[in-house]
């Protein structure tokens, strides 16, 4: 096999435009993302997404890590890998621990429609939710409560930001993810018979006793406003989660874990959903 081309120089035009990449203002006009780290590359991949280049840098990369395996993997597939020195990579790598990979990736695109259904679907709603690290974080739980999909409704920080991605650990490319407007996700939810299912500190019922076993979308809401009013509305079912500190509310994160547990615990025991436990490796 050829050796890849190597990029040594931080101020290469093309190392210049991968950094752009991290700004939404150079993303959105490209239909690209940036996609950090092995373990979040590999995911990708395995999620269909697809790779338009990847940029390794064999003296940040552990041997042991696998990065070598991969590259020699998707050069086999055609994917234009390119050798990147280490300060050349400092340039497009944000994090210490990215295994000496950066992956440019045309941005995933899902209608609602696309989204899975079945007969009792569990959608997760993020609506207007403003800090990619908490949105990665509410990917990573709706992929291990094994949700059909999620929507991003109005969102107010991009699905794919780099830091999203990487507080995902990469499942933001197992999970289906579309994105829509308040409007449009209320008016698809209900006309297939989801209820939706909103929290709030003054609900009556405790989430315990929401009935989750059936088609639902748990909608969390934005870290400083809480719910739009358009969900508020729409809600079918406010709970609460009980608080016994001095606290009133949970991270956006934690309250949705919580409710997509309860959902899986509940579909469980239903039966709609055969318990899973994944194997240690």
């Amino acid at each position: 096999m050829d050796e890849p081309a190597k990029i040594t120089s931080p101020k290469n035009e093309r190392i210049k435009e991968i950094e752009r990449l991290a700004r939404r203002g150079a993303r959105d006009p490209s239909g690209h993302i940036l996609i950090e780290g092995l373990r979040e590359i590999e995911r990708a991949v395995a999620g269909g997404v697809a790779l338009v280049e990847v940029f390794h840098c064999p003296d940040v990369a552990a041997p042991e890590a696998g990065a070598s395996r991969l590259v020699d993997r998707l050069a086999r597939e055609r994917v234009p890998v390119t050798a990147v020195a280490r300060a050349a990579f400092a340039k497009i790598a944000y994090r210490e621990e990215s295994g000496g990979l950066v992956a440019v990736a045309s941005r995933p695109h899902r209608a609602l429609d696309d989204l899975p259904g079945g007969p009792a679907p569990l959608y997760l709603v993020v609506d207007s939710v403003e800090k990619p690290g908490n949105l990665g974080a509410l990917m990573r739980s709706a992929d291990g409560a094994g949700v059909s999909g999620v929507i991003v409704s109005d969102p107010a920080c991009d699905a794919y930001n780099p830091n999203a991605i990487r507080a995902s650990l990469g499942t933001i490319f197992a999970v289906p993810v579309a994105v829509s407007s308040s409007f449009e996700a209320i008016r698809w939810l209900k006309g297939r018979g989801a209820s939706i299912v909103t929290t709030s500190p003054a609900a009556e019922t405790p989430y315990t006793a929401a009935g989750l076993a059936r088609a639902a979308a748990v909608v969390v809401g934005s870290e400083d406003r809480g719910l739009g009013a358009a969900w508020v509305e729409a809600s079918d079912l406010d709970v609460r989660i009980p608080m016994m500190g001095a606290a009133d509310s949970l991270n956006v994160a934690a309250a949705a874990t919580i409710l997509l547990y309860e959902a899986l615990r509940q579909r469980e025991l239903s039966g709609i959903i055969e318990p899973r436990r994944k194997e240690r490796a």
